[in-house]
Order: C-alpha cells, then sequence, then structure tokens
C-alpha cells in the first residue's frame, strides 16, 4: 500500500527554471540554447555545483568563461532565481495528498535557488522532509541518492512513488522498488495519481 510520495521540484512543483535561463542566455548573447542548457546542468562545473561541490560564484565563474560572457556575477544569479516560479496545478494536488499521505522532495537542486524559493514561498513546508544533491553530494540519476531518500522516508521502497519530469530518473527509483510517474503536466499528473486510486 502506497504510504508516501515523493516530488522533484524542478519542472514539477517549479517551472524548469534552468530551461529558462538557458533561454535567456541563449537569447541575449546569441548562443544555442542546448549548449547553454548542457552547460548549466551536465556540465562538471554543473554536476559540481548541484553536488554541493563548488560555490556560485565558481559556478557562475565558470559558465561566464565557458560561454565567453561578460555579465555581472550578481545579474545572472538573479535572472537563474526569477524565473523559478511555483506551478500552481502541483501545489494544489500536494495539499490534496497530504490529507492522506506523507510527501518529500527528492531534488538536484543547488543551495541558493532551495534558499530563494523558500523566502519567496515558504514551500519547505509542503513537504514532511526531502533530499537535496547538494546536502548529499551525489544526485539522480545515481542510486545513493534514491537510497538516502528511502532511509530518510522510512518505508519501504514499494510503499513510494516518485514523481519526476525527466525520464532518466525514473529507472534507478523503479530498480529498487518505488512506482513511478513520468510528470508533464497537473493536469496529466492528477489522472496518474486517479489511476492509482491515490486521488
Amino acid at each position: 500500500m502506497i504510504q508516501a510520495i515523493v516530488f522533484d521540484l524542478g519542472g514539477v512543483l517549479f517551472t524548469n527554471g534552468t530551461t529558462l535561463f538557458a533561454k535567456h542566455i541563449a537569447a541575449t548573447h546569441k548562443k544555442d540554447q542546448e549548449e547553454v542548457y548542457k552547460l548549466l546542468n551536465y556540465s562538471d562545473f554543473g554536476n559540481a555545483y548541484r553536488e554541493g561541490k563548488i560555490t556560485g560564484e565558481e559556478f557562475y565563474n565558470s559558465l561566464k568563461k565557458e560561454l565567453d560572457l561578460d555579465d555581472d556575477i550578481h545579474e545572472l544569479k538573479q535572472k537563474w532565481l526569477e524565473v523559478y516560479q511555483v506551478i500552481e496545478g502541483t501545489k494544489k494536488i500536494i495539499e490534496e495528498l497530504r490529507k492522506k499521505y506523507k510527501v518529500y522532495f527528492l531534488s538536484d537542486n543547488v543551495k541558493e535557488r532551495v534558499e530563494y524559493a523558500h523566502r519567496r514561498y515558504g514551500f519547505l513546508n509542503w513537504f514532511d522532509g526531502g533530499v537535496f544533491s547538494h546536502e548529499v553530494g551525489v544526485r539522480k540519476p545515481n542510486l545513493k541518492i534514491y537510497e538516502t531518500a528511502i532511509v530518510q522516508i522510512g518505508l519501504k521502497p514499494e510503499e513510494i512513488v516518485f514523481i519526476d519530469d525527466k525520464e532518466i530518473n525514473l529507472p534507478p527509483a523503479e530498480k529498487i522498488g518505488m512506482k513511478t510517474i513520468l510528470y508533464k503536466n497537473p493536469e496529466q499528473l492528477k489522472k496518474e495519481l486517479h489511476k492509482m486510486k491515490l486521488l
């Protein structure tokens, strides 16, 4: 029986800030959006930032160097934070689920963005707990981060549903026994949860 639901944050509860920031940089500096996205998310310095292994300043300096940008670090940081906004439909689903289940997050998020989003929305109060990659030093789809979440939740994997908007992040969760949902939008998520008789 399902007892806990685990949410990814960026692209699920919040707009996909990385995609929107990549779009902004590509448009203002005539860069390839896909290349910028990969640098932000999957480059060595992108991974290191999400895993808490380098500071925000080191990350933005690397980004500026890689893309040959002359932007002020503070302005770049502010732009990336601002595009990270709550998806109200998902928030309502979380409120509904919390009446019956424990609700957690599992996120490859960076410290500054978590702090900004919590100051702005108080979103950490919407969950019973969760795991951030920058706190545990690994990110999805590394199996270790899922195992860390299961230990924190204190349930069997088969009692947990994991929701993420990136398909690559679902197989490790399934491998250890969690049920999974690939998120597309709040309406589709609602349907999937109804199918599973969770809503």
